[in-house]
């Protein structure tokens, strides 16, 4: 018996062994799961927060960039207090980005220092023009110095946020502090592949091409009430579709029904093959067409281009536009034009056309800027002459052509200024906005001039 029941209790403690066991195996399992998820959770937010970084970094520096080359041809006190403001701005904003990073920003410290610099420097000049001073040359030279570094390394960071975004690195240095157990331990070698690259950055900075824009005014506000569908009749589906096929070049029979819009103007929505259109429901008129079909061997000059864009546009009744931009993309050269009003260039009146480079044909045709904007303006003739502005210009730049001209404001108004076209130091092409009431700088855009076409920052 005595044997028995030792041999019972013997079973039952091995049995409770093999369940102690058991359960601190599963145990071990699950915290062993845990730990893998949250570090999984890590390791997708530290990609999450560098990646953020990165876009922030990149963006402001190009700001930075544009912003001081303005700069350098800004001649007024108001200009320069908005452009100051604007660089103090992005400066704080890019020194935070950089504070996200690997790489400690007290590390870093010749990026600091510059980006500290830019918005400091920009203050000084302004306080100095708001007390009557005028911007020397050797101030500009600075400015163009402070450009050239800003532009210099975007392009570093711009490089090196394409191939984090690839992943090639992002693997690697997340895997390999897994490894190390460094993501739940909090160590700071976790990024050092990161940082590195950063310095490298910092060491070696080289021109790049600065980030471009589509034409001045080009997307100027568009949520408005449009002026030209404000008090026009409505229509109806009928008329509007053969208002598109017009636009399309085919019969009315043909065109389809597409979607409506809705919001600012409302509009009917049609389409034929591929192509679609749309047409005010107030008005009739024709909002945008785009046919993308593809493009065969480019045979058009982009001056044939704008000729064939014109001669579209002023066959559907369409007369007194200027064409002020171009840019080409995959075949299709999209043309800028603006209204003109005896003699005036009016920006906010914006039409864009694009022509197939094949054949010379029409696949794009945009109008939201003309409906929102255009009406009858009251151009009396300036306050100031246009001596009197030029006057007012930089005297670094050299005036090559003026005209008059009405452009946007950010807030959805309207300047009357004259044009100035002008060479800035290094040969680039400045168009400067001098109003013609007040002789304030209301605007600055460099442009640049390039194989595709002609754009402006």
């Amino acid at each position: 018996m005595e044997q028995e029941r030792k041999s019972g209790l013997s079973r039952r403690a091995g049995i409770r062994i093999i369940s102690y066991c058991a359960a601190a195996a599963l145990a071990l399992g699950g915290a062993a799961i845990s730990g893998y998820h949250t570090a999984g959770l890590y390791r997708t937010q530290l990609e999450y927060t560098y990646q953020r970084g990165l876009e922030d970094l990149s963006s402001t520096l190009h700001n930075i960039d544009i912003a001081l080359e303005k700069g350098i041809y800004c001649a007024s006190a108001a200009q320069l207090s908005s452009l100051s403001a604007q660089l103090w701005k992005e400066a704080g904003t890019a020194k935070s980005a950089l504070a996200q990073l690997p790489e400690s920003s007290e590390e870093l410290t010749t990026i600091n220092k510059f980006l500290s610099q830019v918005g400091d420097y920009a203050m000084s000049l302004s306080k100095k023009t708001i007390e009557g001073g005028r911007v020397s040359d050797q101030e500009r030279d600075n400015l163009m110095s402070l450009s050239d570094t800003a532009g210099s390394l975007s392009a570093r960071v711009d490089d090196l946020r394409a191939l984090y975004e690839d992943g090639a690195l992002w693997a690697g240095e997340i895997q390999a502090a897994l490894a190390n157990d460094d993501l739940l331990s909090g160590a700071s070698d976790i990024g050092d592949g990161f940082g590195a690259s950063l310095l490298e950055a910092e060491e070696s900075l080289t021109d790049y091409p600065t980030l471009l824009y589509d034409g001045p005014f080009s997307d100027h506000i568009l949520n408005k009430t449009p002026t030209m569908t404000e008090n026009a009749a409505e229509v109806s589906r009928e008329d509007a579709r053969k208002k598109a096929a017009e636009l399309l070049g085919v019969p009315a029979s043909v065109v389809t029904d597409g979607p409506d819009e809705d919001g600012t103007m409302p509009s009917y929505g049609f389409a034929y093959e591929d192509a679609v259109v749309s047409v005010t429901k107030n008005g009739g008129y024709g909002v945008y067409m785009r046919n993308p079909r593809n493009i065969g061997t480019e045979v058009l000059s982009y001056e044939e281009a704008v000729n064939k864009a014109r001669e579209w546009l002023e066959s559907h009744g369409f007369t007194g536009f200027k064409e002020s931009y171009y840019m080409a993309d995959e075949g299709t050269c999209v043309v800028n034009f603006a209204y003109t009003q005896d003699g005036v260039v009016c920006y906010p009146d914006l039409m864009k056309v694009g022509v197939a480079l094949d054949n010379g044909e029409v696949v794009f045709y945009e109008a939201r800027g003309y409906l929102m904007n255009h009406k009858d303006r009251e151009l009396s003739a300036p306050v100031k002459s246009e001596e009197e502005a030029r006057a007012a210009l930089s005297p670094v730049l050299t005036v090559e052509s003026s005209a008059l001209c009405v452009i946007p404001t950010d807030g959805g108004g309207e300047k009357y200024c004259y044009e100035f076209r002008c060479k800035g130091l290094n040969e680039e092409e400045v168009l400067v906005y001098i109003n013609t009431e007040t002789l304030s700088e209301d605007q600055i855009f460099v442009l640049l001039r390039l194989d595709g076409g002609v754009m402006v920052k």
